[in-house]
């Protein structure tokens, strides 16, 4: 990765070094910082170095994004966008314009849809809709929260799906009405992608990947990619590409294949390896029923014994470990197997990580505590969907305790944040956001705790602090610029300051246009 020489001064530099907690210069030389402080401090390190004067700017560590599906938010970018669709109505006419231009029999595929705002269950099935507009072309569209997805008549004869596929939604009459979930939808995602030409398309749109995330700050980028999100082919030519793009990836292969990730020399294994699904479709796996359904506990995608052969398989191996757990039910399946690996084999350290954790116990919380797990977890969920949102389907009492950011934090969790792009959109400051104006007053936490899920925070979930994180000497310089000070603004503002400058290895890589 290219790296100048280059130094600020004049600027509101927060740190994240308690040690050090504010600046006004900086240097990076050679890619590293050299020297923060005052500028008499820095100025001796910074001869010869190119100097902007921030004239007050606030300079953060390059946020760090610690769960995004990479490729699959390269893919968003040529696939057709659904997500403003808010009625059946809204949705005929993106798929009608599509349709105009799209030769017949030709794959559509859509993302962004979700069943939520289009209220399916208020309007005709979803495949009528479709079929309507695109008769004469297969349509699918992948959920937005990746555990649903929608196919009109002419994209389920191209899928096949066997009749008992699980996940298959049918209407009264036992015909399907176009939604897909559980297996049914895993099976419709490798389809539509292999006949859209996923992996070719991805790989197109990699660099305007990144430029999206240098627009919102981001310098580090965890990229759980596999399983859902691509062909494993497509990961391990995306690891090998990693070093030639202007961006810092953390890699985590969604396999249970230890000897596989071994063999490419990652030190982690998992991301979104599905414990579970979602509260919308209700997979996600409850201890107690939901309360709109009260015969449905959700799906939980493993067996004990499958996820305790493979944790403790990957604990042994020395790998850090990452899986996809949303309701109680699947939390306790990822603790009951990390503890076990832990029992058999003690290890220090390890950090492995439980995504998500959106309905977790406060019993959980401090058993993961307990264990010296991290979890990653996505405060844009709270702001895109509110607690209240859960009314229906959890009840008050447990909607009320959804996302416990504050809870997790205080009790001493590693809490880090991302967005699970393109679940939500890559924006870190969306994230501090939604955590300091989290939807229960209960659950907000403060500024400081909310810029630390995207720096320091999320350096240390991948074992990166001493590289990353802070603005410290010897670290390196890879730093945010933004408009406004995120501690001095209107807490509902937050989201919208303007990043006005992304830097890496101290070489800018995005400048806000004036």
């Amino acid at each position: 990765m290219r790296t100048n020489e280059l130094a600020f001064r004049n600027a509101n530099i927060i740190t994240m070094n308690p040690q050090q907690p504010r600046a006004e210069a900086l240097a990076v030389r050679e890619g590293r910082i050299v020297a923060v402080g005052t500028w008499d401090d820095v100025a001796p390190h910074a001869e010869g170095m190119t100097v902007l004067d921030l004239a007050g700017k606030t300079v953060l560590p390059g946020f760090i994004d610690t769960h995004a599906h990479f490729l699959w938010t390269a893919l968003s970018l040529a696939a057709l966008d659904v997500s403003s669709a808010d009625d059946h109505a809204a949705l005929q006419a993106i798929i009608r314009q599509a349709v105009a231009e799209t030769p017949p029999g030709e794959l559509i595929l859509g993302m962004g849809f979700t069943e939520y705002a289009l209220g399916t269950q208020k309007f005709s099935p979803i495949i009528e809709a479709l079929d309507a507009v695109a008769p004469d072309n297969p349509v699918g569209l992948i959920g937005v929260t990746g555990h649903t997805s929608a196919a009109n008549t002419r994209a389920l004869e191209l899928l096949a799906l066997p009749d008992d596929t699980p996940g298959v939604m049918r209407d009264a009459a036992g015909r399907p009405n176009g939604l897909l979930s559980n297996k049914a939808n895993d099976l419709a995602f490798d389809r539509f992608s292999e006949h859209f030409g996923a992996d070719e398309k991805a790989a197109e749109m990699i660099t305007l990947a990144v430029e999206k995330a240098h627009a919102v700050g981001i310098t580090t980028l965890h990229a759980l990619e596999g399983g859902l999100t691509s062909k494993n082919e497509a990961v391990e030519e995306f690891l090998a590409a990693m070093p030639s793009l202007p961006l810092r990836f953390v890699l985590y292969y969604q396999t249970m294949d230890v000897d596989k990730v071994i063999e490419l020399g990652l030190p982690r294994i998992g991301g979104c390896i599905l414990l579970d699904g979602d509260v919308g479709p209700h997979t996600a796996a409850l201890t107690e029923p939901y309360a709109d359904d009260p015969d449905c506990y959700g799906t939980l995608y493993h067996t004990q014994e499958v996820i305790d052969a493979f944790v403790l398989e990957a604990h042994q191996a020395g790998l850090q470990v990452a899986m996809h757990a949303i309701g109680d039910a699947a939390i306790e399946q990822a603790l009951d197997a990390y503890e076990a690996a832990l029992v058999a084999r003690p290890r220090d350290d390890h950090r492995h990580r439980i995504e998500h954790a959106d309905i977790i116990r406060e019993d959980q919380i401090l058993r993961a505590q307990r264990l010296g797990l991290a979890l990653a977890v996505q405060p844009p969920f709270n702001y895109y969907w509110p607690h209240t949102e859960y009314y229906p389907t959890l009840g008050e009492e447990r909607a009320w305790r959804a996302d416990p950011f504050r809870t997790m934090m205080h009790a001493g969790l590693l809490l880090a944040g991302g967005s699970d792009s393109t679940v939500t959109p890559l924006g870190p400051l969306i994230g501090v956001h939604a955590a300091v104006n989290h939807t229960n007053p209960a659950e907000r936490v403060s500024v400081q705790e909310g810029l630390e899920l995207y720096t320091i925070n999320a350096a240390r979930i991948a074992f990166q602090e001493t590289d990353r994180g802070s603005l410290e000497v010897g670290k390196l310089g890879d730093f945010v610029v933004l408009a406004e000070d995120p501690f001095e603004v209107e807490p509902g503002h937050i989201k919208d300051i303007p990043v006005e400058m992304t830097v890496i290895g101290g070489g800018i890589v995005h400048q806000r246009a004036q």
